[in-house]
């Protein structure tokens, strides 16, 4: 052995976010380690070090559709190649143990896993009585979730049960330690937890909520006014969902607060001018597209005027498989490419909604049948402009109704 044994004791393994080995001599990461299956066997090893793993449950592990001829020979030379890596750091010692048809990793080295020390602390502040031991423990561990459960190993199936577990136990503790912070009114770390949370789930509603009130409780209303706005597009746009009424109600409250100190008619009034110089046509939320279409219907029916609803649904000519990443890759930039045909190619007084994932509905105003038509003609010559001589691969329907 050429360094001393007892720098040799303990090394730290980070799991979250990022796949590292670090002790008193220096670190390893999965950058030098250079081979996802070396970081397949590490991780793999790691988590089952308390007991010898036999050549074919790791022959299973790393090669489970049978990716080699030889994976007894394969997995001989995934060992040495690991044992170099760690030799490299920290010398000649002996990390993994060979056993008769078995490998281990030494439990002389004592391992200190960002994982489990962050599965402790939750279990620990779980079952303490006191608010303020809770709240350490929570916070110890929060501090240790850096991100994804070893996310350069992200297709492995054992890995995906192990992050998703994770995930859920992250997601449960801040919500509760969130609760216990805006009970003390601890606002600021109430905030810096949640901010950290929605970035790691942004389809999580209950979160932006927790956020919204940490935010509205340090005074911060326009960040809190921003990160509304922000959390309703992107449930809508990625899941298809409205407000909720929780979600909703730290909206109410949001308004409240602002809205109390601006009772001059005339501050209003300039607030409300803040985003007429937009040009082009109304984008918003189906939610809010029904509302300005029932205002639209009573207006119409008193005026006399005409109004056309015009659907456009996009469709891939591929034969791609819808659930595909390609499939699902060429609709979005079709549909992204759609939004601003539409925002630009219609008039200011029209309103334009995300209907679902392929459609968009358009409320066209006070125009005749044939004028409506030349716009939806419009729109098809504006979304292939940039398409002449090459293949088409989305094709646009439309359909067209006048609303009585």
């Amino acid at each position: 052995m050429n360094k001393d044994q007892k720098s040799m004791n303990s090394l730290q393994i980070q799991t979250f976010g990022y796949l590292k080995v670090f002790g008193s001599e220096g670190t390893l990461d999965e950058k030098e380690i250079r081979s996802v299956m070396v970081s397949k066997l590490l991780v793999y090893i790691i988590f089952h070090r308390k007991k010898a793993l036999t050549v074919q449950e790791l022959c299973e592990v790393l090669w489970q559709e049978g990716g080699s001829d030889n994976p007894a020979g394969a997995l001989k030379n995934l060992v040495y190649r690991l044992r170099m890596c760690l030799k490299k750091i920290w010398g000649d010692y002996e990390f993994i143990i060979t056993g008769r048809g078995t490998y281990q990793w030494n439990p002389e080295i004592n391992l200190e896993v960002d994982a489990e020390a962050f599965e402790y602390w939750k279990k620990k502040g779980n079952a303490a009585k006191d608010d303020n031991e809770k709240i350490y423990c929570f916070q110890k561990a929060s501090d240790l979730f850096k991100g994804e459960f070893v996310p350069v190993l992200s297709e492995e199936y054992w890995i995906t049960s192990q992050a998703a577990y994770y995930h859920s136990l992250y997601l449960a503790m801040v919500k509760e330690l969130a609760g216990l912070l805006e009970k003390e009114q601890r606002y600021q770390e109430m905030s810096e937890l949640c901010n950290k949370a929605v970035t790691a789930d942004e389809l999580d509603e209950e979160l932006h909520i927790y956020y919204i009130r940490a935010l509205l409780g340090e005074q911060k209303q326009n960040l809190a006014l921003e990160h509304y706005h922000m959390a309703v597009r992107v449930l809508y746009e990625k899941l298809g969902t409205s407000p909720s009424k929780e979600l909703r109600e730290a909206y109410d409250e949001l308004l409240k607060q602002t809205n109390e100190k601006e009772l001059d008619i005339l501050v209003i009034q300039e607030k409300l001018r803040e985003e007429e110089s937009e040009q082009g046509a109304f984008y918003c939320e189906f939610g809010v597209f029904k509302k300005v279409y029932g205002l639209e219907i009573r207006r119409s029916r008193r005026m006399g005027i005409s109004m056309y609803l015009l659907l456009i649904s996009l469709h891939n000519r591929e034969k791609t498989d819808q659930e595909s990443a390609e499939y699902l890759r060429s609709m979005n930039k079709a549909m992204d490419r759609m939004q601003d045909v539409l925002i630009h190619s219609l008039r200011s007084g029209d309103v334009v909604s995300k209907y679902s994932s392929s459609q968009f509905i358009v409320m066209i105003e006070t125009c005749a049948y044939e004028v409506a038509q030349l716009v939806a003609g419009r729109i098809e010559k504006n979304f292939y402009a940039d398409r002449r001589g090459k293949r088409r691969k989305v094709k646009i329907q439309y359909s067209l109704n006048e609303v009585f």
